[in-house]
């Protein structure tokens, strides 16, 4: 599938980049494609696997800027804020397809773009190696947010050794790429979702972790598994592959307040303060999963209740007043205003209005990813509550400009790594969102002025975060590092690169 729809203009070394309604002088063009194409060089060239005994294609998780090297034991660094305590999370001395989804993306984009198939083959020959590699015993891929594959030990790694939780949430996963190089082992790590993951195929409880146990049933893990079914039921047009995507999406559909459409993040938690409450985990990644099955099932269900989301969180979510969107909704449609941070569990809890430069990797809080579902939201369909949405997500945006720390963890992040504050800035995935965002509400709205927002953010990005051939996670760290969506900046300069020619939403 093609990742281009050719809008105005072509396109050509020397020529501005240009429509009716905007440009991209070619000198700007050229500089982000190049940096894209160094960057991604340097990790064919010194990021796949070159440790341990057994040397393979998958492209290191880390890698230091200064020596090219990955290090077996990286330093802590900024780590234990970002990952929760969960320093597993970042894969060291490993590789992770999961977190390379949107690396993946990149790479095949980049091939089309340039004509150069290298990058596409790589990304073939990683995926590949890792579905036949990186395996638990259970047949679950060693892949997410708890384990890897260790390139060190060449075998499964991270929480338990290598043992821990099968755990996929947030991105949104190249099916379609992995069905074209490995269909048969696809189709069993779909399966194995619902086998592992499902807990009540009637009612659609499921569980983030692949133990067949009640568990957490988060949004953003919930909305994952649903896309999955609706993929493997584009390719196998069996009805109970269908059904499987809508029961596990109808779990927190069902759950959702009838008068907002609020649904709670975690319907299965009991008391905790998830299961009564809507985050922009709901309006932003696990409605993206649900137009994701939309596309690739066609059935308009999943539309309508993506759709029902993001309407509920723009009628209930937005202060017209303050101008910002609020972080935590009762199901009623209430907002919970700032409180004091909590002890424990509550730590996370997102009170007040959205923290725009998110810090922590896996979150209740998805503000650029929220505004991002909204515009694909209306490109897909034309809901013009969708794009409203969008609109007001880029006056919060543009009101904290240029990015920077964010407020929820900025005491840790400045404790924790300390050149954070002088250099400024934020997280790599931070600065791709945004670019990307910023550049498809120019699509949207024709206006002149999005484009140059886009743009702005990129040539800060560049300034902050590119460094020796490579693309930093942050400002002020040493390293390329995919849990800091260093991809998604580089699929966003692409974009950039490639003006006025539209690619995929880049979520």
């Amino acid at each position: 599938m093609s990742h281009f729809n050719v809008m105005a203009g072509v396109l050509m070394a020397g020529v501005v980049s240009t429509t009716a309604y905007g440009q991209v002088d070619a000198s700007k063009a050229e500089q982000y494609r190049r940096c894209v194409q160094t960057c991604l060089d340097n990790l064919l060239k010194y990021g796949a696997d070159r440790y341990g005994e057994v040397h393979t294609p998958m492209l290191m998780s880390i890698i230091d800027v200064r020596t090219n090297d990955a290090p077996r034991e990286p330093l802590v660094l900024d780590g234990m804020v970002r990952s929760e305590g969960r320093l597993h999370r970042r894969n060291p001395g490993g590789c992770d397809l999961w977190d390379d989804q949107p690396l993946l993306r990149t790479m095949y984009a980049f091939s089309e773009l340039n004509g150069d198939a290298k990058y596409a083959q790589a990304a073939d020959a990683y995926t590949k190696s890792f579905f036949e590699r990186s395996r638990k015993a259970n047949g679950m891929l060693a892949w997410g947010t708890h384990i890897f594959y260790d390139a060190f030990k060449d075998a499964p790694g991270g929480d338990q050794d290598g043992k821990g939780p099968h755990e996929i949430l947030v991105l949104c996963p190249n099916w379609d790429r992995m069905w074209k190089v490995t269909p048969d082992l696809v189709r069993k790590e779909i399966e194995g979702i619902w086998e592992w993951h499902v807990v009540d195929k009637s009612t659609g409880l499921n569980n983030r972790h692949d133990d067949k146990l009640p568990g957490c049933d988060f949004a953003f893990s919930g909305g994952e598994f649903a896309y999955a079914f609706a993929y493997l039921y584009s390719q196998t047009k069996k009805p109970e592959h269908l059904q499987w995507a809508k029961t596990v999406a109808g779990r927190h559909w069902n759950a959702r307040n009838l008068e907002t459409n609020l649904a709670p993040d975690a319907p299965g938690t009991g008391d905790r303060y998830d299961a009564h409450h809507c985050f922009t985990t709901v309006s932003g990644p696990h409605a993206a999963l649900l137009l994701k099955a939309y596309e690739a099932s066609g059935d308009p269900w999943f539309k309508e209740v993506a759709l029902a989301y993001i309407n509920a969180y723009l009628k209930y979510g937005w202060d017209a007043k303050a101008r910002q969107y609020c972080a935590m909704l009762t199901l009623d449609g209430k907002p919970v205003m700032e409180q004091a941070k909590g002890a424990g569990y509550d730590a996370f809890k997102p009170t007040g209005y959205v923290d725009i430069w998110r810090t922590i990797m896996y979150s209740y809080e998805f503000p650029v990813e929220a505004a991002q579902t909204a515009l694909y939201a209306y490109e897909l369909t034309g809901d013009v509550g969708a794009l409203q949405s969008a609109k007001n997500w880029a006056e919060n945006i543009r009101a904290n400009l240029p990015p920077h720390l964010g407020r929820r963890w900025r005491k840790e992040i400045v404790e924790a790594l300390p050149e954070a504050e002088r250099v400024g800035g934020t997280y790599a995935e931070n600065y791709g969102r945004a670019i990307s965002f910023f550049l498809h509400l120019h699509y949207a709205t024709r206006d002149a002025q999005d484009l140059k927002t886009s743009m702005d953010i990129a040539d800060e990005a560049i300034s902050k975060l590119y460094a020796d051939g490579w693309f930093k996670g942050h400002p002020a760290k040493p390293y390329y590092e995919s849990t800091d969506g260093v991809s998604y900046l580089l699929f966003a300069l692409t974009e950039l690169s490639a003006y006025p020619n539209r690619m995929a939403c880049n979520l």
